[in-house]
């Protein structure tokens, strides 16, 4: 029985790719910081699935042990066969402008709580094998002002994914990593948390969904996928950027982050 575990599996891209999960019959769990919305996301899949298993551990991924302290929720059931990354926050507006302690909680969350993931799971997960899933973004393609130090998070993810995968490639590893960089998603509840609302890039031709992020990571994980541009649209788009001109590139994400 497959297993898998999301971080942030309760909203968005997380709980798209839960109900996805369970139509495959496999077994997940969550790690999400908010019980309201735990709770209610356990009961409309439990609806949809009544044989589903749904684990969930409420915790703050920013805490200092708290990558230790899903490793051993998990080990009383059992190792995840799919590890996916995918708990992040954004913030919009000019850097000068934002509260510093803003900055360093996204910075937390979308890179130092993924790596702490990455580190405490990986041993793990050798045993038997698996993957690993680390959601970045379209904005990890290049610098976005507005978005600069959430941009800045998502290349890291994007960079680190990349390159840890190859290390382990070459150490003849059990397990690999895959990246997702998504296009704006329309669907979810992160533009209306990171101030987003009324941005451009969610009304775009390239925008996204929820499910259809999740159906490109299911195709990824059945392919063997080490990098997936998530949306149909972004993908074309993204073929023709790397084909264009730098300032022209950055002119064009520089629109679609102005408000419509």
């Amino acid at each position: 029985m497959t297993r898998i575990l999301i971080t942030g599996g309760s909203s968005g891209i997380g709980l798209a790719l839960s109900r996805a999960a369970l139509e495959r019959g496999w077994q997940v769990a969550w790690v999400s910081v908010d019980p309201a919305e735990i709770n209610a996301a356990q009961e409309g899949l439990q609806a949809e699935f009544p044989d589903g298993v749904i684990d969930a551990l409420c915790l703050d991924l920013t805490e200092s042990d708290a990558a230790d302290r899903i490793a051993k929720w998990v080990k009383k059931t059992a190792t995840p066969d799919i590890l996916v990354n995918n708990a992040g926050i954004g913030l919009y507006g000019p850097s000068a402008s934002q509260e510093p302690g803003r900055e360093a909680a996204m910075i937390a969350l979308n890179v130092s709580a993924l790596h702490a993931m990455v580190r405490a799971f990986l041993p793990l997960m050798e045993k038997k094998g698996g993957r690993i899933v680390n959601i970045a973004s379209n904005s990890a393609f290049q610098p976005v002002p507005f978005m600069a130090v959430y941009a800045a998070t998502k290349a890291f993810v994007r960079h680190y994914s990349l390159a840890l995968d190859s290390e382990l490639k070459e150490q003849g590893s059990s397990v690999r990593v895959m990246t997702v960089c998504p296009a704006a998603v329309k669907d979810t509840p992160f533009k209306g948390v990171a101030g987003m609302e009324g941005l451009r890039t969610f009304d775009s031709f390239t925008a996204t969904t929820a499910a259809e992020v999740a159906r490109d990571i299911m195709r990824g994980l059945d392919r063997g996928k080490r990098f997936v541009v998530s949306g149909a649209k972004m993908r074309a788009v993204y073929l023709l950027t790397k084909l264009s001109p730098a300032s022209l590139v950055q002119a064009i994400v520089r629109r679609e982050v102005e408000r419509a």
